[in-house]
């Protein structure tokens, strides 16, 4: 029986490492342009139609400018 319940949390522990390792990133996935349907753009985590202050327009996505040069 303990056999049995180690060789469980093992393969528990083999599917989770798996899982994780092909699972695309998050940010990744979310920058992506077709994230957003259109006419929205992707900026800052979101979808927007226009792009915020400080965010220069590359047509589908936003890209944070840096003010301070």
């Amino acid at each position: 029986m303990p056999r049995l319940v180690a060789l469980g949390i093992i393969v528990t522990a083999a599917v989770a490492v798996a899982v994780a390792l092909l699972r695309p990133p998050a940010l990744r996935a979310q920058q992506d342009e077709s994230y957003c349907r259109p006419p929205l753009k992707f900026a800052a985590g979101a979808c927007v139609a226009q792009c915020p202050a400080g965010y220069e327009d590359r047509g589908r996505v936003c890209v944070f400018r840096s003010l301070s040069r």
